[in-house]
């Protein structure tokens, strides 16, 4: 009987052994600073690699893990984003214990950190559709809206934590030609399995690991169901007040060789193309210093934009058709074909009147009709090598576009203007990146032609016309060599840029002491030569650039018999730092200096008219310009939180050697430059933050900045220094409180205030708030009710309210067909006020909106 008691007594004690509490804590610092890593994933895990308990370090990179002991040998394990994975044996620890962990950001391909709706491994940050995607959305830009650290701007440019994406792919492969609107505004929610975040995305392999990119890349992960096979959309609508139509096709197929995506669109509800057609990536295969077009266009003939959402503004007539293709014709070889058109006429109603602060220059008033039509075919053929040691591509594209401008204006004055301003044009781009060894090998390649023959015809009493014709050829060739030693990437890097430029200019049918015409021709070369180095370690980056530039300007004029030759040297150093914080936190700076010759159209010393009653004429002043630039950048992400940030401080100090004068003759502002000089500075401060909220339901976002301007100006010859200071701050809150109920909240205040001085203050400020609820009783149905409150105070005390209100409902028939029915602005609003400062000056707006409509519609999923 002893003896079985004593064994008895054995096991039990063996038992409460087994399952007795342990306890370690300790510490985990970084080993090259010794500052506390916060978010390191701390495991404990048995001889089988199974995960007992985990735990994650706080802010000051304490942790404490409580555990049952066993017969096992357990061990602790550290992991975190961008540092290496480290591990103990948990019965050789003693607690506390101090960890060190080094930096090691392109090595952790086995570290996951999981959130709600969030998945993060290495550099790649998943969101989950299932988690985000709503009943109600209509497209995949409806899901990016909500997703914390993503933000989708009105123009449709999508931007993560604060910096534009520089690719946008769908399944890893890039063929939208940077227009990825076509995508994001038709691919339906349900298609979509995940959406990832390519952070500091290099997407030419030859350089990865090599140039460092701030920018991230998103790629669309489709489901397996939409893969191999056609997938698509059908939408048609028709409403009244007026006779209203949106009829939309869309067609995607993403076979193993062949990427197809087909679009078709007919609408007059105030739908803007654009938001799809709009080219939001361009291929960057020049450095920075690289300015795309040397000549600006003269006559500019358009309505003033309106901070209110163009959906309401715009009375339209669009088409827009679409074909995007890319064929995969070896390993990373890829051909790939675009052809677009878009046709977009616009009908406006707009008023204004502009004080001049000024008691001898009376207030301007104008009241406009205006009709714009405009075409544009383009189309793009682009062959792609793309592959660890080399890189090749040729992109050629054709754009042809016409535009017509016609309005009827009353007022101070009374008359007619039509304006023609078609542009044709072809563009070939080639660049080619070879690695060999240690080194690497890059040319790059432009060649461009664009014609553009403008006109303007002034319809009043004596008629006035306005022709303008240029060509403009341009060729750059640059190359740069580069060679990797340790830590170090030394480059050398030159080309030649060689434009040949000319313009005809006659104006008619306007008396005034300047000259009318003109006939001239450039032939621009700018050489350069630029040494770069930069320096990577585990935390920091730093690149410092110092090009030098060699610019030759002959400039014939042929109306006046006259040559000239000028040659300028210009300097444009760089320096840039980047330093890891830590694996979430991120500090950037960068210094820039430039000096730079005048711009060679300012050799032309005739006048232009640029519209009804603007003129303009170039001055030339040969002295350079000075431009300083300081920017400090800070950058936070933490996808276990779903917290993002990002905040940046700019100073600017400009020297210009002339000086903007703006002269009134008769009726026409005749706006032209005094070799005078202006300093100018400018301070800014922006950021924004986004935060995922009730395991991922709801976003809420802050955009906020101050910018304030200090320089002169000058009217009738006279200097007018003056302060320009803005605020604005956007919060924005979205997403589901319940299963049932949604609510989408968008404010933005904006600040403006113009001090001239010893001339006059003053300042408006402008309020826009949208508010939208959508209840969903069940998966068939959804009804949404909500509108938008616009306020502008003006500087003279008055203020205007305006309320628009909307409401919609949609019935879900079956998984394949919806049936919806919109109605906005059902108080009928027709008019929205508003203001903004010009050249020392303050314009009020008067705006005409659309009314009162219903749309009914039905989609069906092909």
């Amino acid at each position: 009987m002893r003896i079985i008691t004593t064994i008895i007594m054995i096991l039990l004690g063996l038992v409460i052994a087994y399952g007795q509490d342990a306890e370690v804590s300790g510490v985990v610092l970084d080993k090259e600073d010794n500052s506390p890593i916060a978010g390191v994933i701390v495991r404990i895990k048995d001889s089988s690699d199974a995960t007992i308990q985990y735990t994650i370090t706080d802010d000051k990179g304490v942790f404490n893990i409580k555990y049952k002991t066993q017969n096992s040998d357990f061990i602790l394990s550290f992991q975190c984003m961008s540092y290496r994975p480290y591990k103990l044996a948990l019965n050789k620890v003693i607690s506390p214990v101090i960890v060190h962990l080094i930096l090691q950001p392109t090595q952790l391909k086995d570290v996951i950190v999981n959130a709600p709706g969030i998945e993060q491994r290495s550099d790649t940050l998943t969101y989950y559709t299932s988690k985000y995607a709503r009943v109600q959305d209509k497209n995949i830009a409806d899901v990016l809206k909500r997703l914390p650290g993503i933000k989708v701007e009105e123009n449709g440019e999508i931007k993560y934590n604060g910096e534009p994406i520089n690719k946008f792919y769908i399944d890893g492969v890039d063929f939208m030609d940077g227009r990825y609107g076509l995508a994001t505004e038709n691919i339906a929610p349900s298609d979509v399995a995940s959406v990832e975040i390519l952070e500091n995305h290099q997407p030419i392999q030859v350089l990865r690991g090599v140039e460092f990119s701030q920018q991230a890349g998103l790629n669309i992960k489709l489901k397996e169901e939409a893969r191999h096979k056609w997938v698509g959309i059908f939408k048609g609508g028709g409403g009244f007040s007026p006779l209203l139509y949106d009829a939309s096709l869309f067609a995607m197929r993403m076979a193993g060789n062949w990427q197809n995506m087909e679009t078709v669109r007919v609408n007059n509800d105030g739908w803007n193309p654009a938001s799809q057609s709009q080219r939001q990536l361009e291929d960057r295969i020049f450095s920075v210093g690289y300015t795309d077009n040397l000549g600006e266009d003269h006559i500019s003939v358009r309505p003033p934009s309106s901070p209110i959402d163009e959906r309401r503004t715009r009375d339209n007539f669009s088409v827009l058709a679409n074909t995007s293709n890319s064929w995969r014709v070896g390993k990373s070889k890829d051909i790939k074909f675009n052809l677009m058109y878009e046709s977009d006429r616009l009908d406006y109603r707009t008023g204004y009147e502009t004080d001049y602060f000024d008691a001898s220059i009376a207030s301007f008033t104008e009241s406009n009709i205006m009709r714009t039509q405009a075409h544009h075919l383009g189309s793009q053929w682009a062959y792609q090598l793309n592959r660890p040691t080399l890189f090749l591509k040729d992109n050629f594209y054709i754009d042809a576009h016409w535009n017509k401008t016609v309005s009827d204006i009353g007022g101070t004055l009374s008359l007619s203007q039509r304006a023609k301003t078609p542009s044709f044009g072809a563009t070939n781009d080639l660049q080619f990146v070879k690695r060999i060894d240690n080194n690497l090998v890059t040319v790059s390649s432009r060649n461009r032609y664009i014609y553009k023959p403008h006109s303007l015809d002034i319809i009043t009493g004596k008629p006035i016309l306005q022709g303008i014709t240029t060509d403009d050829f341009r060729s750059v060739t640059e190359a740069r060599y580069g060679w990797f030693i340790n830590r170090w990437n030394i480059y050398a890097r030159a080309g030649i840029d060689f434009n040949y430029y000319s313009i005809h200019s006659n104006l008619q049918g306007l008396e005034i002491s300047y000259p009318t015409q003109n006939d001239m021709h450039f032939s621009l070369v700018n050489t350069y030569i630029s040494p770069e180095a930069s320096y990577t370690s585990q935390k920091w980056l730093l690149t410092l650039s110092a090009p030098v530039y060699y610019h030759l300007y002959d400039v014939r004029d042929k109306f006046a018999g006259e040559n000239l030759t000028k040659n300028y040297i210009a300097l444009s150093p760089s320096f840039y730092l980047l330093y890891h914080i830590n694996a979430k936190l991120d500090f950037a700076a960068r210094l820039k200096y430039s000096l730079t010759p005048p711009e060679a159209d300012m050799y032309m010393q005739n006048i232009f008219m640029t519209n009804f009653r603007n003129l303009y004429r170039p001055q030339l002043v040969s002295a350079y310009k000075e431009k300083r630039s300081a920017t400090v950048n800070l950058r936070y992400r933490n996808p276990l939180t779903s917290l993002f940030f990002n905040l940046t401080g700019e100073f600017e100090w400009n020297h210009n050697p002339c000086m903007q004068n703006q002269l009134f003759i008769d009726d026409y502002i005749l706006t032209t430059f005094s070799p005078v000089d202006n300093d100018s500075k400018t301070f800014a401060i922006y950021g924004s933050s986004s935060k995922g909220l009730m395991s991922g339901k709801i976003t809420f976002s802050l955009d906020a900045a101050y910018q304030q301007v200090w320089t002169t100006s000058m009217r009738r010859n006279v200097e007018l220094p003056y302060i320009l200071k803005m605020i604005s701050v956007q919060p924005c809150l979205k997403g589901y409180f319940t299963n049932w109920f949604s609510v989408d909240y968008r404010l933005l205040y904006v600040n403006n205030a113009l001090n001239i001085d010893q001339v006059e203050k003053s300042n408006y400020t402008v309020l826009k708030q949208n508010l939208t609820f959508t209840f969903v009783p069940n998966n068939d149905w959804q009804i949404a009710a909500g509108g938008e409150h616009y306020y502008t105070q003006f500087s003279s005390g008055n203020s205007v309210h305006l309320i628009l209100l909307d409401a919609s409902v949609r019935w879900t028939v079956s998984k394949r067909a919806d049936l919806s029915l919109v109605a906005m602005n059902l108080l009928n609003k027709r008019e929205y006020r508003y203001a903004s400062y010009g050249m020392l000056n303050e314009t009020n707006y008067r705006y005409g909106i659309r009314g009162r409509s219903v749309l009914a519609s039905i989609q069906i999923r092909l």
